[in-house]
């Protein structure tokens, strides 16, 4: 692999919390009779957004790079980790993208566009990524 790469960039959801707590509507009290009157609790539920939604840009293969036989390489990559169940055909289809996507997802980046840090991983390429 050459040092060229392109440049993605993907969303990254907003991370929202949800939290829903017990809260007392009436305290507990005693009836004119001397009867127990038992306290009367609610449910509230608030939400908030813990992270904002942002683009996050990622290096990925050139086109030049992108071949059958490195398409194929990923695919069997992607399959040898249960994500790819098709035959090998070298071509950068939707299966594929999905079993990118299903890849990188869980490493923080959801994207159907392989970046370099994935191949790395996949151990596709062996490139130095902190020196691009």
């Amino acid at each position: 692999m050459n040092d060229d790469f392109i440049q993605f960039d993907a969303l990254r959801p907003a991370v929202i919390e949800t939290v829903t707590e017990q809260v007392l509507i009436t305290p507990e009290g005693t009836a004119a009779d001397g009867t127990p009157i038992p306290a009367v609790y609610g449910t509230e539920t608030r939400q908030r957004i813990v992270e904002d939604r942002a683009t996050v840009w990622f290096r990925a293969p050139c086109a030049a790079e992108m071949t059958v036989d490195f398409i194929a390489t990923v695919q069997r990559a992607l399959k040898a980790r249960g994500l790819y169940l098709l035959p090998l055909t070298g071509v950068l289809d939707a299966p594929t993208r999905d079993a990118i996507r299903r890849y990188q997802r869980p490493r923080g980046l959801d994207s159907d566009h392989l970046s370099l840090a994935a191949a790395r991983d996949l151990g596709i390429i062996n490139t130095d990524l902190g020196r691009m």
